[in-house]
């Protein structure tokens, strides 16, 4: 299944984005991709409570996993 979006996102009445947010070097990857996730599930109600994984999986068609940092050293 293909998903076409456009760069738009939702933003709250002080124009910040009303659900994910960009990173803080500025990357909007996150936001795109909840909105392409949003579609597929009709809209943004469709993806209320969920995981990231599940968008990713879901996206991508990739097993998905989460790894645990905590306690690790930067080196």
């Amino acid at each position: 299944m293909q998903v076409v979006i456009d760069d738009r996102v939702p933003v709250t009445k002080y124009g910040s984005p009303a659900f994910a947010r960009p990173s803080k070097n500025g990357a909007w990857w996150v936001p795109i991709l909840e909105k392409a996730y949003s579609k597929l599930n009709m809209n943004y109600l469709g993806i209320s409570g969920g995981f990231d994984k599940e968008a990713y999986r879901a996206l991508t068609g990739m097993p998905v996993d989460d790894i645990k940092v905590d306690g690790l050293s930067s080196d």
